[in-house]
């Protein structure tokens, strides 16, 4: 599984993990409105969007984090079965879990040096 990114600025933390079946992607993104949400497959890349509402009656003294857009893609490159992903929102995480096509379950091989 590959990694691109449209620009990181408002990007929001995320940790990649791997397990026998699956890659799991946790996006770390609180308070955000879980229909404002958009997860997208196409030609084997997976976006994560969000949009929301620009606040302009509040004036910030200091902002730390409040993203009015998120955009992350990831090239999975063939070795996520797409039909099976499944993802959840809860307490600001949303994960993502996708499942691995049989050819990326090979285990992999050692190589002898003659």
């Amino acid at each position: 599984m590959g990694w691109r990114h449209a620009g990181l600025a408002n990007a929001a933390p995320i940790d990649i993990t791997e397990t026998n079946d699956a890659y799991i992607i946790n996006l770390y993104a609180p308070a955000l409105r879980k229909d404002a949400i958009a997860i997208t497959t196409a030609n084997d890349i997976l976006t994560i969007s969000y949009k929301g509402e620009k606040e302009t009656a509040t004036t910030f003294k200091r902002r730390e984090y409040r993203p009015e857009e998120i955009n992350r893609t990831f090239d999975l490159k063939g070795k996520v079965a797409i039909d099976r992903i499944r993802a959840s929102y809860v307490e600001g995480v949303l994960k993502i879990e996708l499942p691995k096509t049989e050819a990326a379950k090979r285990p992999a091989q050692d190589v002898s040096i003659r």
